[in-house]
């Protein structure tokens, strides 16, 4: 699979033009990504963003199943709060692309999921796969 280099606003992982990192769960492992991952939710309300990227931690920490090419993801929200942008770091985008594969995003079929995925002033934009920044820099290099 062909991907995309990131969009410029892009810096790294904790850094993205116009948006302020909200919160991030450190690399479960050293693993280098061969992927990342821009999940874009619209929201109503910047406490709406905050509360939402909550509620998925709260999913995460309770994944029975956690997939295992998932690495990191950093949740940063834009500056006027209405807008958060998931910057996942993935082993491929195969990984990826089987994670999501049941439709119902990358978690399980569990309540707090469902909470996230039905979260009230919460509506999904996209999601989009990309070369992870390492690997065009050392393409360049």
């Amino acid at each position: 699979m062909t991907l995309p280099e990131l969009p410029s606003f892009v810096h790294d992982r904790k850094n993205l033009d116009g948006y302020k990192l909200y919160r991030s769960g450190d690399p479960r492992d050293r693993r280098e990504p061969g992927c990342v991952v821009l999940v874009t939710v619209d929201t109503d309300s910047e406490a709406t963003a905050r509360a939402w990227v909550d509620s998925v931690f709260v999913a995460l920490a309770s994944e029975p199943n956690p997939h295992p090419g998932g690495i990191s993801a950093a949740f940063h929200v834009r500056d006027d709060g209405r807008r958060v942008i998931n910057y996942a770091e993935w082993v491929s985008a195969e990984d990826h692309v089987d994670a999501v594969s049941s439709g119902g995003g990358v978690g399980s079929a569990t309540a707090d999921w469902r909470r996230v995925q039905n979260f009230p002033g919460v509506q999904h934009v996209s999601v989009e796969r990309y070369r992870p920044l390492a690997k065009v820099q050392a393409e360049v290099e």
